[in-house]
């Protein structure tokens, strides 16, 4: 058996004892055949090719796939090897690195030259960072790996018709959700557009309440709980005007048998000190049959 040792930097480039391998066939070989390495003697090369009766081990700088560029649909490594581009697997670091799930190392480093076309239809979200979907308005939130084992991730879901929520509803607006383990609170940010208009270029009050009840049931059906509105009780404090950021928010107050009790609020995203509309809603579990 032999044993040869390669290292990975941060664009992509793949090199053996300083030497550039760049030959397209043996780019595609390697990198569809690399695999974790549970080999404990070689701690910092976590990857391995094997062929025949060769070891490929692989050091790299962050990530075992580093893609090159994106071409239409297609996020491109080795040298024609590619995955599906889908904003709901791109994630970023602290340092503003952008990753996309990958076959191997669960994520994949974007090189510049990909992430800057990537980055086109990036913005702010919150204090967090979207995608939005050309010429939909949807944002996509991207996860943040400083802290992602403290956020449970509620997207919207391919079958699911909710005008708030769901996928499957060409009117939906599509929202998307941040619940912290720890607490429980679900957050969300929104910035209302035309056609949330209601009179004198405010938001409509029936929207400010589907957005309080969209953010309080998720705070149910986060942990599993189906529950339908009984009550919905809304407080309209300030306007919420279209084309400003807003921060929705929500949290169980408490349980009584199948009531569940939740509180809601709307905020500037700018100055969350300043709550826009509150709400107390009650919701009835549904019990499911024996």
């Amino acid at each position: 058996m032999r044993d040869y040792y390669y290292d990975l930097d941060e664009r992509g480039t793949l090199t053996l004892d300083g030497v550039v391998q760049d030959d397209p066939w043996f780019l595609d070989f390697f990198f569809r055949r690399l695999a974790t390495n549970a080999n404990p003697d070689y701690p910092e090369f976590r990857f391995v090719c094997r062929c025949g009766d060769e070891m490929n081990y692989l050091r790299p700088q962050d990530t075992p796939i580093v893609f090159s560029n994106i071409v239409g649909q297609r996020l491109m490594y080795g040298h024609s090897l590619s995955v599906h581009f889908e904003p709901e697997k791109l994630a970023y670091s602290e340092d503003g690195v952008l990753y996309h799930a990958a076959p191997v190392g669960n994520y994949g480093r974007i090189a510049p030259q990909a992430a800057v076309d990537i980055a086109r239809q990036i913005q702010p979200w919150g204090p967090f960072y979207g995608y939005r979907i050309p010429n939909t308005g949807q944002i996509v939130p991207l996860e943040p790996l400083a802290i992602h084992e403290e956020l449970q991730i509620l997207r919207p879901k391919p079958e699911n018709r909710c005008v708030g929520c769901g996928q499957a509803n060409p009117w939906s607006l599509r929202l998307s959700f941040f619940r912290w383990r720890n607490n429980g609170v679900v957050r969300s940010w929104i910035t209302p557009d035309e056609r949330m208009q209601g009179a004198m270029g405010t938001t409509h009050g029936g929207f400010v309440s589907l957005l309080l009840d969209e953010v309080m049931g998720k705070s149910l059906s986060a942990k599993g709980i189906k529950a339908p509105t009984a009550q919905l009780l809304v407080n309209f404090r300030k306007p919420m005007k279209l084309g400003v950021e807003y921060e929705l928010r929500s949290w169980i107050e408490s349980q009584q048998g199948r009531k569940q009790f939740v509180r809601g609020e709307v905020r500037l995203s700018s100055n969350p000190d300043v709550v826009i509309a509150e709400a107390n809603a009650l919701f009835l579990e549904i019990k499911q049959p024996l």
